[in-house]
């Protein structure tokens, strides 16, 4: 329990227009476009010196006014100016985004934490996390790619950011864990059975991405849908009539 808990890798390259609007207070989640040249073992890697890899998407979910404020990086940070900026740049920019796998690495785990406790008195899960040298040499190919494109379309002005190194949940970056509780083949590697069932409590079955040894380049929420309905099978067609593990199905 806890070993191969990993996250995702993201940066992102802005473009400001100051000529040119794009209607983003219209948007939606599956309005954009994807470069998957770059994902999984889509490319070469090897003078690179990272494994792994993502996509580069252009998107407009909807560009709220309060929440996603978005200005170049050197706009005034307060006052009169400040709202000047908002109201120049809001619907004049748009985000080529990176969005990456993390590989999975003995210092990135989830433990129970030695001091902090819920309700109950029971110790809250405690998560010891960082951005693995291959993750971060990734993302500076990657946004160096994502870059390019912003340039292309000729902007006024762009922006590059990334998370913070030494990793950090304050900035919001992506919403997708994994690991923590693996599945596997051998119950001495690995903490469910590919029905995602306890090796050690059968009735116990722990259903999401915390299944996951690694974190691909692609949200994970497909296929924990389809391993959910891989173990409601098992469940359905096995242990409700004989309960046990289900290592045969």
């Amino acid at each position: 329990m806890g070993r191969n808990f990993s996250y995702q890798t993201v940066a992102t390259a802005r473009a400001f227009f100051e000529k040119v609007r794009f209607n983003q207070f219209a948007g939606a989640g599956a309005l954009g476009a994807i470069v998957d040249e770059f994902n999984g073992d889509n490319f070469d890697h090897a003078p690179h010196g990272f494994i792994g890899g993502g996509y580069i998407i252009g998107q407009n979910t909807g560009l709220r006014p309060i929440e996603q404020r978005v200005l170049p990086a050197d706009s005034p940070r307060w006052g009169a100016a400040w709202k000047q900026a908002n109201n120049k740049w809001y619907d004049h920019n748009v985000n080529v985004g990176v969005h990456a796998g993390s590989t999975s690495r003995r210092q990135n785990y989830i433990s129970l934490d030695p001091t902090y406790t819920d309700d109950l008195g029971l110790p809250l899960a405690r998560m010891t996390f960082d951005f693995s040298p291959n993750d971060l040499r990734m993302r500076s190919f990657m946004l160096a790619r994502a870059e390019e494109i912003a340039r292309a379309m000729n902007p006024d002005i762009v922006n590059t950011s990334a998370p913070p190194v030494p990793a950090s949940v304050v900035p919001y970056q992506t919403t997708h864990i994994c690991g923590g509780a693996i599945m596997g083949t051998d119950p001495s590697n690995s903490a469910v059975n590919k029905r995602l069932q306890s090796w050690d409590v059968p009735n116990v079955f722990s259903i999401g991405a915390s299944a996951f040894p690694q974190n691909a380049g692609y949200n994970p929420t497909n296929t924990v849908g389809a391993l959910t309905y891989l173990s409601l099978q098992g469940i359905k067609e096995g242990y409700l009539k004989n309960p046990g593990r289900l290592i045969d199905m």
